[in-house]
Order: structure tokens, then C-alpha cells, then sequence
């Protein structure tokens, strides 16, 4: 989802996977990298991958861009706090060019490619809708069109890029996160209160407009009523950073509070409700997602799970996630418009033709957005005031 998304050099790509124990992230925050947070990237992709490829009705897609809003929240806030203890200040122009940079050109070129195909072999192309996309705030638009009924057919991207609803969401965050942390005085202790009272707010807001007729799609996408999945992120990097963040740490990650938020996730992706879906759902993953981010990322409570999130492949499938979403829903129009076959009709009416193009052109399409659009731009983001440490590419 977004410039969270970590770029990784052809060196550490060939590198053996990194124990747990030495991959393990410094408490303080700073620019160094965090490579579990690939692993959990990957983990992320793979649930809405997954998910699109025909299996919604088994694996929850939905956590795949909660997770991914977490690990935004989490690395963005470290990086922030990681400059202010360096610089004394944060230099909220060089922040959004640093994004623009990380997030633009790969999401011009699949907003192109998905229209091209569109206009080619479907219909005309509706500039508004493009517009919508470009301007991040395709979540609301889609509303907005369809008059409170989610994307309309007349909504383009619902067919190609529909997804791009929740890059919408973080950049919305985005373009006000920063300002509030300079009013704060970019201090941890100031802001983690702030972060709380909001996320609390947010899901007040969701249980009032839950219980006066909102739609889910509504409840989904909108900023006001998703940006707590960010926020619990934020909120872990305050809560590690402070002074206390040591003693918070050692009892967030106890064995027993590690199984009580396995169970709350467990929870969450087999209770049906629509009013709990709508509402108490995405809070209880972000709390669940504090303590067990905390473990694989900073201490070795779950060292064979850091392994595997450390492993080469997880790492690579997590550094290329966001060509990979950005890309994946073309894919999977291509494949449908080669067999006649729709995703949404479920895996067991799929052929294995619709599977081999698929996920062929996911791999192209992925390869040629993330080596040929992302990269070159990467070491033009350290003229605006990058300083991470190693292969990650972030604010």
C-alpha cells in the first residue's frame, strides 16, 4: 500500500536468510532496516493475493490491508521519530516529496496500463474516474458516484484498480499525520495520546454510523472509518520509544498475552456478524497486531516465525508488495478476458489456464513495474532527506 514498502538491493537479495537473533530491531527508533517487516509485508500480499485469486470465501483479504495499514503506522512513525531525535524537527515538505517519489511513478504506469486495456478492449475511458485514482480519493468517489451503494459499474476501476481504495486511505492519513506531529513537538509522550483518543474515535464513529444504516462498503474504505488500523501501528512505535518502552515490551509479548491475541485474530476471521464485521472487527485486529508485530520484530518470543518472515523468499515477495498490488487485479482482468473465467466465481469454477495466466502476468507485470519504474527513483529520495539505513525505502 504504499511508500512503506521496503526497495532491497541485488546484494541483500542474494544473502542468506537472517537468524532471528540478528535480525532482531533496535527499541529506539531509528532509519535502520527492519526485515521482518518485509516477511509481514509478504504475509500481507499474500492474504489479498490469495483472496482475489478466487479464495475469498477462505482467507481473509481484508486483514491483508489491515496489516498493511499497521505496518505503514509503525514504520512511518519510527522513521519520524527517528529524525526528530536527529534534526530537532521534521521537514514536512521533503516528506511528501520523499512519498511522492516512493509511491507516483509505479502507480502512474498501472494507472495506465489498466485504463489502456480498458479503453482497448472495453469502453471508453471516464477522465473523472482516472482522476479519482490519481488524486487518492478514489474511496470516497466510488461512494459518491454509486450514491452510497459502493462502486458502480460506471466506476472503471472497479474492474482493474479497484483496490486502490486503501492507498486513498494512507494518503489521506498521510497529508495530515505529519502537521499533527509537528504541532505536537514531535514528542512521543505528547503523541500517543493523541493517537489514542483518535483511534478510540474512530470506532465510536464506526458503531454510530453502523447503527444508523451505513453500508459495509462504506464502513470499509472510508478514511474516518479505517485510519485506526494505521493509528495502532503509530501508536506501537510511541509506546516502544518512550521511556517505558522497555517494560511495555517484555509484557505485551508474554506468553500468555501473545495467545490471547492469536485467539482475538482467530476470533476475528471466524465470527460472521455483519455489526461486529463493521465495527469492533478492525479494532481488535489492531490491538491483537500490537503485541504480536512486537514479538517477530523485537524480541525472539517467536523466533521460528521471525525465521520464516526473515527468509529470502518472504523478504523478496514483501520488498516487491507493492507492485504486486498494484498490478495483481490487471492481472487477474487479463486471465478473465483470455478464458472467459471471472476470480469472483470462486477456485473450484477456475481453470487452470485462468491460474497460469494470472499469475504469469502477475510476476511481468510486477517484475517490470518494481526493476523498471521503482528502483530508478529510489536514490533520488535521498535528495530530499532520506536517511534509512539499508535496503528499506520508506519516509
Amino acid at each position: 500500500m504504499n511508500d512503506d514498502r521496503c526497495a532491497m538491493d541485488h546484494s541483500s537479495a542474494r544473502v542468506r536468510a537472517v537468524s532471528s537473533r540478528d535480525s532482531r530491531a533496535a527499541l529506539t527508533a531509528d532509519f535502520s532496516h527492519i526485515p521482518m517487516l518485509d516477511g509481514l509485508r509478504a504475509c500481507a500480499i499474500l492474504f489479498v493475493l490469495v483472496a482475489h485469486f478466487g479464495f475469498s470465501k477462505w482467507v481473509p483479504g481484508g486483514f491483508g490491508v489491515t496489516l498493511f495499514f499497521f505496518i505503514s503506522g509503525l514504520l512511518i512513525t519510527r522513521l519520524l521519530l527517528a529524525e526528530t531525535a536527529l534534526t530537532g524537527r521534521i521537514r514536512v515538505g521533503r516528506f511528501y516529496a520523499r512519498r511522492m517519489l516512493r509511491l507516483y511513478p509505479a502507480l502512474l504506469v498501472a494507472v495506465a496500463a489498466s485504463y489502456g486495456v480498458y479503453a482497448a478492449f472495453e469502453g471508453h475511458v471516464l477522465w473523472r474516474d482516472v482522476a479519482a485514482v490519481l488524486l487518492y480519493v478514489s474511496n470516497y468517489y466510488g461512494d459518491w458516484v454509486g450514491f452510497g451503494s459502493g462502486y458502480p459499474e460506471q466506476f472503471q476501476s472497479y474492474v482493474h484498480i479497484g483496490i486502490l481504495w486503501s492507498l486513498a486511505v494512507e494518503e489521506q492519513y498521510y497529508i495530515v499525520f505529519p502537521l499533527v506531529f509537528v504541532l505536537l513537538r514531535c514528542n512521543a509522550r505528547r503523541l500517543l495520546p493523541a493517537l489514542t483518543s483518535l483511534a478510540l474515535a474512530c470506532l465510536a464513529w464506526r458503531l454510530y454510523l453502523a447503527s444508523n444504516g451505513a453500508t459495509s462498503h462504506r464502513l470499509y474504505v472510508g478514511t474516518d472509518t479505517r485510519i485506526d488500523s494505521i493509528l495502532y501501528g503509530a501508536m506501537l512505535s510511541c509506546i516502544l520509544a518512550g521511556q517505558s518502552g522497555r517494560s511495555w515490551l517484555a509484557r505485551m509479548t508474554q506468553p500468555g498475552m501473545l495467545c490471547l491475541a492469536l485467539l482475538v485474530l482467530l476470533v476475528c476471521f471466524v465470527y460472521r456478524d455483519d455489526f461486529f464485521r463493521d465495527t469492533w472487527r478492525y479494532t481488535l485486529q489492531g490491538l491483537a497486531l500490537m503485541p504480536l508485530v512486537a514479538a517477530v520484530c523485537f524480541t525472539d518470543s517467536l523466533a521460528s516465525i521471525t525465521e520464516i518472515l526473515c527468509s529470502w523468499p518472504m523478504r523478496m515477495i514483501g520488498v516487491w508488495s507493492y507492485s504486486i498490488y498494484l498490478t495483481h487485479q490487471l492481472a487477474t482482468t487479463l486471465a478473465a478476458m483470455a478464458t472467459h473465467e471471472h476470480d469472483g466465481a470462486g477456485f473450484q469454477h477456475l481453470s487452470w489456464r485462468w491460474y497460469a495466466i494470472a499469475l504469469t502476468a502477475t510476476v511481468t507485470l510486477t517484475g517490470v513495474s518494481y526493476y523498471f519504474v521503482e528502483r530508478p527513483f529510489f536514490g533520488l529520495r535521498h535528495r530530499f532527506g532520506s536517511r534509512t539505513v539499508g535496503p528499506v525505502s520508506a519516509a
